[in-house]
């Protein structure tokens, strides 16, 4: 009975000294971005250092390059990666690129397995479900854009790709942003007249129009930011051979030879 008590002491003393260790692999407790409202970011619960590993933090979007449309949604991608890691976590916030103290646009959840809502829903973090990964994770989400933003809008993300040993040390530490500004004419009709899909036989890239479109160059990007494709002077429909690439998320610039906006979409290679 003796040794019963003892050992139900030592589990609740565990638990009582540890609690940001489970509540962190549910989540992020919010504010932890590193943007200039939030201030702190994943170091505020893990001992590490920020940006000093070898792994890479990266956010993609089908945001035009030339800007983004007030009331328009957008998909976002954070992608974390690491070698010999299999725990990561995340959050990610957006503000006002003035630096005026706002929160900027508004979240919507895509995947609600991998992640949720943190800081009254201005902010995505991981859930339980989804901090586990081989090398690399990736989370989705979508945003709505905001009307008169000041300074155009500003991505802050903070992750962490963890050792799994515990406790909270060890782990390393990776922020990151990206800014965009408000476009100043749409483009959201010529985006939904071109697809880009992936043919599920050969893996060839295919890009067809609803009308007859020149474009001046396609260029293709992976997570890093890397251009890894870069096609000039193409008439759509077009086929693109990727057999060179690796499985992963790539973002595809095309811009219009007639009025030189760029078109922007995202791919997945299986």
């Amino acid at each position: 009975m003796k040794k019963s008590i003892h050992f139900l002491s030592a589990i609740v003393i565990f638990l009582l000294l540890t609690p940001t260790l489970f509540s962190n692999m549910a989540g992020s407790p919010g504010a932890k971005t590193g943007s200039p409202i939030d201030g702190n970011n994943c170091t505020a619960c893990h001992n590490a250092t920020v940006n000093s590993g070898n792994g890479m933090l990266s956010v993609m979007t089908n945001i035009p390059t030339q800007g983004y449309n007030a009331g328009q949604q957008y998909s976002i991608t954070v992608q974390l990666s690491q070698s010999n890691i299999n725990r990561f976590g995340f959050e990610i916030t957006c503000e006002e690129g003035s630096f005026s103290m706002a929160k900027a646009g508004t979240f919507m959840l895509t995947d609600q397995t991998n992640t949720q809502f943190a800081n009254n829903s201005t902010s995505i973090t991981h859930t339980m479900n989804g901090i586990n990964g081989t090398n690399m994770k990736i989370w989705t989400m979508d945003w709505i854009a905001p009307t008169n933003a000041n300074g155009g809008v500003v991505f802050y993300v903070a992750a962490v790709a963890a050792n799994a040993n515990n406790n909270n040390n060890g782990d390393e530490i990776y922020t990151t942003s990206r800014s965009f500004f408000e476009a100043t004419s749409s483009v959201s009709e010529k985006q939904n007249n071109i697809t880009v899909f992936v043919n599920p036989t050969s893996n060839n890239i295919m890009i067809n129009s609803t009308y007859e479109a020149a474009i001046k160059s396609i260029k293709m990007f992976d997570a890093s930011g890397k251009l890894v494709l870069n096609e000039n002077e193409i008439l759509l429909p077009t086929i693109l051979n990727v057999d060179f690439l690796s499985a992963g998320i790539y973002m595809i610039n095309m811009q219009d030879s007639r009025n030189g906006k760029t078109i922007t979409k995202k791919v997945v290679l299986p």
